[in-house]
Order: structure tokens, then C-alpha cells, then sequence
């Protein structure tokens, strides 16, 4: 083999490397399993603005990106969601609240429990959302809410919600109820609340230590 056929033979193989170097670079960048040092730094840059999207959503005209905002939100595990789930529990659409509320008790967000009480008492929440609301704050289980509920249930004229509201009081099972439970039950007229009243009584006193026992060794 003389001189020039060595060269091209060289020549030859540097461009078949060549070649063969920039089809693997460019199977790489099209991999869908491959991201560069700027893909991925963007990828965290967009999970850190996640909850930020999420809270911005909550203010759209569309009332099913607001929803999704909402469960987005209770599914994020962040320590801010509970402020903005309360907020939207005052959404215009219905849907919206109902999937709020249930959110808060799902999460068992206890500083949502007094703010979840006081709705109970407004005339705009729905005989629905007020179910609702009374479902979550037997769900948080915060001793705070107890006599507001009780209260609520005192006032309210809707059986079914009456009903649901003793239920919730025995399920929160705070002790310092008891003496107004009593007086409740004695007057009340229906007969099934008043069994209801007395039903969540004893649940409340079943989770109270003997006293007959304190002193046993």
C-alpha cells in the first residue's frame, strides 16, 4: 500500500468516528430517558413553582381549574396548604368549597377547626356544606370545636344536620361538653336526637379514666 492509500484510508476511518460520534450525541439529546444538566436544573426550577401555580390557579375565571387547583393543592403535602383551602372553601361554586372542605378534614388540618366552625353559623353555607363541614371537623378531632358544634346544634332546625352534628361531638369526645350535653338531652324534645344526645355521652365518658382506679397500684 503506497503513501496516498494510507492517507485515505485514514482519512476514511476519522470520518466514520466523526460520524459515528455525532449520531450517538444526537441519540442522546432525543432520548427521552436522557436529559442534560439544563433540563434537569429546569425540571427542579419548575417543581420549586408548583405550589406557587397552584395558589395562582385558585383565582381563575374557569371553575374547573380552580377544583383542580384544590385537589392539587390537598395532594401536595405542602405546610401552606391549609391557609389557601380555607380561602377556598369561600369559593363561588360549589364544587369548589365541597372539595376544599374535604380536604382540610382528609388532611386533619387542626387550624382549620375554628374556622370551619364559625362556617357553620353563616347563612350562605348550604344544608350540604354544612354536612360537610361537620364530616371534617369529626375528622380533625380538635377539643376546640366541640362547643361551637354543640352550639351550631342547638340552633339548627334541620334534623338530619342536628343529627350529624351530636354525632361529631361524641367523635371529638371532649370531656368539658358533658355538663351541657346533659342539659341538652333533658331538653330536648325528639326523641331520636335526644337518644343521639345520649349515645355520644357515653362515648365521651367511655374515653374518660376511672377515677375508682387512679390510685391502683
Amino acid at each position: 500500500m503506497n503513501r496516498r492509500q494510507r492517507q485515505r484510508g485514514a482519512m476514511t476511518t476519522l470520518s466514520i468516528l466523526m460520524l459515528a460520534c455525532a449520531a450517538h450525541a444526537q441519540l442522546s439529546a432525543d432520548s427521552p430517558g436522557i436529559k442534560s444538566n439544563r433540563e434537569m436544573r429546569s425540571d427542579r426550577e419548575r417543581v420549586g413553582t408548583n405550589f406557587e401555580e397552584m395558589v395562582r390557579r385558585l383565582e381563575d375565571p374557569q371553575a374547573e381549574v380552580r377544583l383542580e387547583a384544590v385537589k392539587n393543592l390537598a395532594e401536595s403535602n405542602d405546610p401552606r396548604a391549609p391557609q389557601y383551602l380555607m380561602e377556598a372553601v369561600g369559593d363561588s361554586d360549589p364544587r369548589v368549597a365541597a372539595v376544599a372542605v374535604d380536604a382540610l378534614g382528609r388532611i386533619g388540618a387542626k387550624d382549620a377547626s375554628t374556622f370551619l366552625a364559625q362556617r357553620l353559623f353563616l347563612a350562605s353555607s348550604s344544608p350540604g356544606l354544612r354536612q360537610r363541614i361537620l364530616v371534617a371537623l369529626g375528622r380533625i378531632h380538635d377539643p376546640a370545636a366541640a362547643r361551637p358544634v354543640l352550639d351550631f346544634t342547638q340552633s339548627e332546625s334541620d334534623p338530619k344536620i342536628r343529627g350529624t352534628a351530636i354525632r361529631v361531638i361524641g367523635e371529638i369526645g371532649d370531656d368539658s361538653t358533658l355538663p351541657a350535653l346533659r342539659t341538652f338531652a333533658e331538653q330536648e324534645k325528639d326523641p331520636q336526637i335526644k337518644a343521639l344526645i345520649q349515645e355520644a355521652e357515653a362515648k365521651i365518658e367511655a374515653r374518660q379514666p376511672h377515677s375508682e382506679n387512679s390510685g391502683a397500684p
